[in-house]
Parts: C-alpha cells; sequence; structure tokens
C-alpha cells in the first residue's frame, strides 16, 4: 500500500508539472500573438484612422490625400501613381510600408505618437504595389515632422530631415506671431486655432521657414487668412 501511494503522488506531482509547463508554453504563445506587426494591416487602419478618421479616398485640400495622408510628391517617390486619394487601401499600405521602411514612423509624427509607434524603420512585409523598376526614393517623409520641442539652437528631428515642399501659395491675414522659446509650428497652429494645422502655417511662411522642424524664438510667423 505504501508503495503504491508513492507511485500515485509521484504520477500526480509529473501530471501536475507537465500541466503548469503547457501553461506556461501557453502564455508565452498568447502574449507574442497579442504583439502585432509592425507593418501589419490592423496597424495601418489605426493609422488611419487617426490621419482621416478612416477615410481612405479622402482628398483634404491641404495638400495631402489618402488615408495616410500623402502629399503627391511623397506619393510619388515612393512608387504611387495616380492620386493617393484614387488609390486602394491596399495600394495606400504598400506605399506606406516604403515610406516607413525609409523613414520610419516619424513620417507620421502625431499620429504615430498617439498609437506608440516608436522606432527607426523596417523592412516592409507587403510590396504588392511596388514596380519591378522603382528606383530607391530619395528620403521624403509622407509629412514634414515637427519635432516636440524648440530649443534656442536649432534642434535636430528624429526622424530625417523632409525633402522640399512643393507649397502652394497661402492668402495671408496681415497678422503675424513671434516663435517663443519651446515653440513648435505644431504649437503655435494649435494655440492660434489655425484651421490648417502646423502645415499651412509652415506652407505661409516658405520664404523663410526652409524646414518646418526648425524654428527660432524671435522668429517672426505671418499668420494664413
Amino acid at each position: 500500500m505504501k508503495k503504491s501511494t508513492y507511485s500515485t503522488v509521484a504520477r500526480r506531482g509529473a501530471t501536475l508539472a507537465a500541466v503548469s509547463i503547457a501553461g506556461v508554453a501557453l502564455s508565452a504563445s498568447a502574449a507574442n500573438a497579442a504583439v502585432p506587426s509592425a507593418t501589419s494591416s490592423s496597424v495601418w487602419d489605426s493609422l488611419a484612422q487617426c490621419e482621416s478618421s478612416g477615410n481612405w479616398g479622402i482628398n483634404s485640400g491641404n495638400g495631402y490625400a489618402g488615408g495616410l495622408q500623402f502629399s503627391p510628391s511623397t506619393w510619388a517617390a515612393y512608387g504611387g501613381t495616380g492620386s493617393a486619394a484614387s488609390a486602394s487601401r491596399e495600394q495606400q499600405i504598400a506605399v506606406a510600408e516604403r515610406v516607413q521602411a525609409g523613414q520610419g514612423w516619424g513620417a507620421w509624427p502625431s499620429c504615430a505618437a498617439k498609437l506608440g509607434l516608436t522606432g527607426g524603420a523596417v523592412a516592409p512585409q507587403s510590396t504588392s504595389l511596388a514596380p519591378a523598376s522603382v528606383p530607391a526614393p530619395a528620403k521624403a517623409p509622407a509629412k514634414a515632422v515637427a519635432p516636440k520641442a524648440v530649443a534656442p539652437k536649432a534642434v535636430a528631428p528624429k526622424a530625417a530631415a523632409p525633402a522640399a515642399r512643393h507649397v502652394a501659395e497661402v492668402p495671408l491675414s496681415g497678422e503675424s506671431y513671434t516663435i517663443q522659446s519651446g515653440d513648435t509650428l505644431s504649437k503655435v497652429a494649435e494655440k492660434l486655432n489655425i484651421a490648417g494645422g502646423w502645415q499651412l502655417l509652415a506652407d505661409a511662411n516658405a520664404a523663410t521657414i526652409s524646414d518646418p522642424n526648425v524654428v527660432f524664438p524671435g522668429q517672426v510667423l505671418q499668420l494664413p487668412a
């Protein structure tokens, strides 16, 4: 009886250990499965929801179009054809993956920060839209990157500096604003309730601002009408 009891206890202990190990393995698998890929379609859907309320066919009239708000120059540089607003969701995601691979999440500074998308460029998982002979694009983010803060000296943004912008003529109100220490174009646009955001503010001052990432205390901005 004593020997049989010891055997039963040993078998029960081995079974319990096996169940515990299996539970740990399942928990690890579930945890890994819960983390989405950096370029999975769900990430792009979330980013589009932030950028354009999930409207993949939008043309916002401020120089950016599509669910992920491409500028025409970036759209063309990374293999897009026609207008981003008329491209399918899948085509826009394919171009966005190439932008992200070249520029990192800094190409969508505000919404990427809200979604917790950080880090540099990663290799895209989908290249369904890539033409056979598309050359390596110049470093040009989908949107000019606004820095988080401005020191008295020029502060280099984390993302690569944007390429030259194609700026439409912006009517001015005749009013101006002087940059204060700690200001960025984003902060100024929010403070003054500029409907077109920092992009319109940058376009209105294209003659004096060559890089929207770099502004200086004491610099005078012309305000759009």
